[in-house]
């Protein structure tokens, strides 16, 4: 069974027919997605942030969204930025080169960065402690600005630096997890309207095959994700797109328990609020409520459906994502 399946493989790869697969959308379609697309508004100009907050001054900490791209990261966002305690605003992605000064990444030498302030009499924890209250300063400055007590983040990016936000906020950081089909994923991830760099090494390794790459993309991202889950379970807090979009209230409510915040029904009519303009999905934009979108994959040939399931096993099904599903 396996032999056959790779000798699909083997064929979609050479013959390009992985390029019949990627799901396109109609001129009108595009059109009327624009139509439908509301206007945020920009954030206003903020003074300079404070930034000698340390993380143990804070009473809650922050938080996190969290998941592979295509994930309803977006769409989580505007939710919690619905909450009258809490201001998430579009990705602010500046925490990516901080982190990089406890990871090291591009330097020759593991922990350089880290190494070079210890020679300078700054232990790890100091370092951490610094990263806080300097990323607090700004993110708090904004929550301030809106009202809020309380400030969140969202990125897929940060599935790279999870053992980092744990480490620089402490126990009390609060990370949500999002997950969502891997098939439903990849088939997003397809989209010949769009591209997305952060599959393209995958496609590669597949022989150009996009499907198949976006389906090793989703299980390489979630498997980063359950590591993390699994080393603190305490910090985190995982919700399924599928419930989320089926049942809004019955997969919220227990949420924002976790985050120790009052339930509050409006933020599921999250169109109603005004929330900033900035760097997300685009699609989060023309919709101005909760909707299910699950099981567009289907749309695929059911060889197709079939590689892109094998990409993304084991972890599929390990998640409840089984072929029945």
């Amino acid at each position: 069974m396996n032999t056959d399946r790779g000798a699909r493989q083997s064929s979609i790869e050479d013959t390009g027919l992985d390029r019949r697969w990627r799901p396109k959308r109609s001129f009108i379609a595009r059109a009327t997605g624009r139509l439908k697309e509301r206007t945020d508004p920009a954030a206003p100009p903020l003074p300079t942030p404070d930034v000698q907050l340390r993380r143990g001054a804070a009473k809650v900490g922050p938080i996190f969204i969290v998941g592979c791209q295509r994930s309803g990261t977006s769409l989580l966002r505007r939710i919690l930025d619905s909450h009258s305690r809490i201001a998430c605003p579009p990705e602010s992605q500046f925490l990516l080169p901080l982190v990089e000064i406890l990871q090291g990444r591009t330097a020759s030498v593991d922990h350089k960065y880290v190494s070079g302030l210890a020679s300078m009499g700054y232990d790890r924890a100091s370092v951490e402690a610094s990263l806080a209250g300097f990323i607090s300063g700004f993110f708090d400055g904004y929550a301030r600005a809106q009202g809020k007590e309380r400030w969140a983040d969202k990125s897929p990016l940060y599935v790279d630096c999870l053992a980092e936000l744990r480490a620089i906020f402490g126990s009390r950081v609060r990370i949500i997890l999002l997950i969502r089909h891997g098939l439903d994923v990849a088939f997003s991830l397809s989209d010949a309207d769009r591209d997305y760099p952060a599959i393209h090494r995958y496609v590669e390794a597949a022989g150009g095959n996009v499907p198949v790459g976006a389906g090793r993309f989703w299980a390489d991202q979630n498997k980063k994700i359950e590591v993390f889950r699994s080393s603190c379970p305490d910090v985190c807090f995982r919700l399924r797109y599928e419930d989320l979009t089926r049942d809004p209230e019955s997969s919220l409510q227990p949420m924002f328990e976790f985050l120790d915040e009052p339930w509050e029904p409006d933020v599921m009519d999250y169109g109603r609020f005004t929330h900033h303009r900035g760097f997300e999905d685009p699609d989060v934009r023309r919709r101005r409520r909760i909707e299910v979108n699950s099981g567009r994959y289907l749309a695929w040939p059911s060889e197709v459906q079939d590689l892109v399931r094998q990409a993304c096993e084991p972890l599929l099904t390990e998640l409840g994502y089984g072929p029945d599903l």
